[in-house]
């Protein structure tokens, strides 16, 4: 397959992805480690079933499989605790930070070095996330959560890279099932240890299940299978079109519109995305 076909799959998981946060509105009750567990743990057992249809369940890579799922798990729940110290907003800025980690390792441990293309489009999606919630931003608040984030945004960046070497040798319906359940697993844990884990609803039920299939069995299982024909960093890139699209889609959703800053900042977070993935 060519550099095409992969792209594809990048730009469809940033559309799968963008459906996330507008799902999880729909969940307000859960709290955020519960919803976490729920959603992998879900999408682990829709995979393996997957995998035992299509014939592709092996042991194959199974300790780096679980490995990433760790990283994974260990991201989301970095992730929640930052959203707990800091505003949403702050996060989420920051945790989008994590192209610019993606090039660092790439460099620094596999030598892909991006270009100055690379480069400019990488610093050009941190300066769009940042002008997309420019109004909702806080300099107010303590440091805990910031750090928090930039370790949600490092873990990230570490999974797509050690990631990348699993990719390349086996197929993603051989290692996503255990990447999700030990993601799943560990968030259990922290869902516990943090006083319970919530029991959903019925009517929540269906909310859970479309957060397993859309963003995760389909946007999460693409993002990780373009990384067989996109270094890290493009692909993290990519990821960028969740904050733009699903900027837009609250705004007959939610009747959250955007100001003129978030749509300059929508505009710039394309741009980047372009850039980096016409790179070499």
């Amino acid at each position: 397959m060519g550099k095409g076909f992969y792209l594809f799959q990048g730009v469809l998981a940033g559309v799968f992805f963008s459906l996330s946060p507008i799902l999880i509105r729909l969940l307000p009750r859960l709290d955020a480690f519960s919803i976490g567990f729920y959603r992998l743990g879900l999408a682990s057992g829709i995979m393996f079933l997957v995998a035992f249809l299509l014939r592709e369940l092996g042991r194959r890579g199974l300790g780096e499989s679980l490995l990433l799922g760790l990283i994974l798990g260990g991201h989301f729940a970095v992730f929640i605790l930052s959203v707990k110290h800091t505003s949403v907003m702050n996060a989420t800025v920051l945790v989008n930070t994590a192209p610019v980690f993606a090039a660092l390792i790439s460099w620094g441990f596999l030598g892909m070095r991006p270009g100055a293309r690379g480069w400019l489009g990488v610093t050009l999606g941190v300066i769009g996330v940042t002008l997309l919630f420019s109004e909702r931003l806080s300099l107010e608040v303590g440091v805990l959560g910031e750090v928090e984030a930039l370790a949600g945004a490092l873990l990230w960046a570490v999974y797509l890279n050690v990631g990348r070497r699993l990719r390349l040798k086996t197929h993603p319906l051989r290692t996503m099932p255990h990447i999700y359940l030990s993601s799943a697993l560990l968030l259990l844990l922290l869902a516990l240890a943090a006083g319970g884990l919530s029991t959903p609803y019925p009517r929540e039920v269906p909310v859970l299940l479309g957060l397993a299939v859309l963003p995760t069995c389909l946007g999460h299982t693409l993002h990780f299978s373009s990384l067989r024909g996109l270094k890290p960093y493009q692909t993290s890139a990519l990821a960028l079109l969740e904050p733009v699209l699903a900027s837009a889609q609250a705004v007959p959703l939610f009747g959250e519109v955007p100001e003129p800053q978030a749509l300059l900042g929508g505009g710039l977070i394309l741009l980047s995305i372009y850039l980096v993935s016409s790179e070499v």
